[in-house]
């Protein structure tokens, strides 16, 4: 595949959850067909950012372009370019599903072909068994899976949440190869983490955020 990727820069951005600013004064450059890593504690807004640069949260103040779109108003445009693997909580594979009804339902609804999920399968290096309940899937595979099915549509940019979240370093290299591989394809892909995986990637670290606060801190 020869994907032309999004691009990003955001430069001073700030969003707004229910309990206050969910980021604060947020700087970020991502170039196309890269790995970029949002890294942070919980609470420090790494999901929030991701939904803002995927075009599915509003930011309140700073700039914000991708690919030429500038946010919060042309966020309709941005959501069609990027697309979400997994976002929590809200965008996750139906854990009672079968592989194969998990299967025919993105082919449903994205029209994606048979053999672009199977290419996307073998790029990320899974080979699910069909029957299986994706909530019966290790950890790894079920996120591994949710990307390719993602990655299947070949967008010019995947957002993929908690990437690291509960799995031993075995399992994260797996993941981490994985991304690198999407992106090798030339799609964006966004991941967040608690930790940033190594130097390699272009990362992003949110401080901790003090309850009081509710003004800026430069990233």
């Amino acid at each position: 595949m020869d994907i032309d990727g999004v691009w990003i820069r955001a430069r001073g951005i700030t969003a707004r959850g229910p309990e206050g600013n969910a980021f604060e004064n947020v700087h970020l450059h991502v170039e196309p067909g890269s790995l970029g890593v949002i890294t942070g504690a919980a609470g420090t807004g790494r999901t929030s950012l991701l939904l803002a640069l995927a075009g599915r949260m509003r930011v309140i103040t700073g700039d914000l372009v991708v690919s030429g779109h500038v946010l919060p108003g042309e966020s309709r445009a941005v959501r069609r370019l990027v697309r979400p693997a997994r976002l929590r909580p809200g965008c996750e594979l139906e854990r009672s599903h079968r592989v194969s009804e998990a299967v025919t339902e993105r082919r449903m609804i994205s029209g994606v072909r048979a053999e672009h999920i199977a290419d996307a399968l073998a790029l990320v290096g899974l080979a699910p068994y069909r029957r299986a309940l994706v909530r019966e899937l290790h950890p790894a595979d079920r996120l591994l899976f949710e990307i390719a099915l993602a990655a299947a549509t070949a967008p010019a940019g995947l957002v993929v949440d908690d990437a690291d979240a509960g799995l031993p370093p075995a399992s994260r290299h797996r993941v981490w190869s994985a991304l690198r591989g999407v992106a090798a394809t030339g799609t964006t892909v966004l991941a967040s983490a608690t930790d940033p995986p190594s130097k390699e990637y272009e990362v992003c670290h949110l401080p901790a955020r003090p309850h009081h606060r509710r003004h800026g801190s430069r990233v």
